[in-house]
């Protein structure tokens, strides 16, 4: 933890997040108009609008000055939790498109696609905020007192993909 800094984390973070979210909401902006236009995906699209506009605004906020350090924060906590419910919130927009338009196999294919992609993307998202978050909001986890984050410096792989953590925790 000596070694991250915030600074350097805002500067990449204030660029980074505003690029990934303008980058989904493209993708999003591909999908069918009867899907675009379930309620649904509407407000996934609006969180993601809000969400893109509230961290833009720090794309020239000085990292010198510690109360945009500070505000940056709490937008990310605000951000994170916006986004909590996106997964089945998303879910039901498909849901709402299937039971008004039926099941077409190749349009079904190509939205599962496009969730694939969306969910990961997301993943990453919130493992950056996370990170961010975690290392500099003064909450550490007292059952992870060693993790940098949400990083396990002693995470060995290859144990996790065998299904075992190589630890006893």
């Amino acid at each position: 933890r000596d070694n991250a800094c915030e600074k350097t984390s805002y500067m990449f973070l204030r660029k980074e997040l505003p690029v990934r979210l303008a980058n989904t909401m493209r993708e999003v902006n591909l999908l069918p108009d009867n899907l675009l236009n379930r309620p649904s995906v509407g407000l996934v699209q609006s969180w993601y609008m809000q969400s893109f506009l509230e961290l833009l605004e720090y794309e020239n906020k000085s990292p010198e000055d510690p109360h945009v350090l500070d505000n940056f924060l709490q937008v990310l906590i605000k951000v994170r939790n916006r986004h909590n419910d996106v997964v089945p919130t998303m879910a039901q927009g498909v849901i709402e498109y299937k039971e008004k338009f039926g099941f077409d196999p190749f349009i079904s294919s190509n939205i599962q696609y496009f969730l694939d992609r969306f969910y990961t993307n997301r993943i990453s998202f919130r493992m950056l905020i996370n990170q961010h978050t975690l290392l500099f909001g003064g909450d550490t986890n007292p059952a992870h007192p060693k993790h940098i984050g949400s990083i396990d410096p002693t995470c060995n792989v290859a144990d996790v993909v065998k299904g075992g953590s190589g630890s006893d925790a």
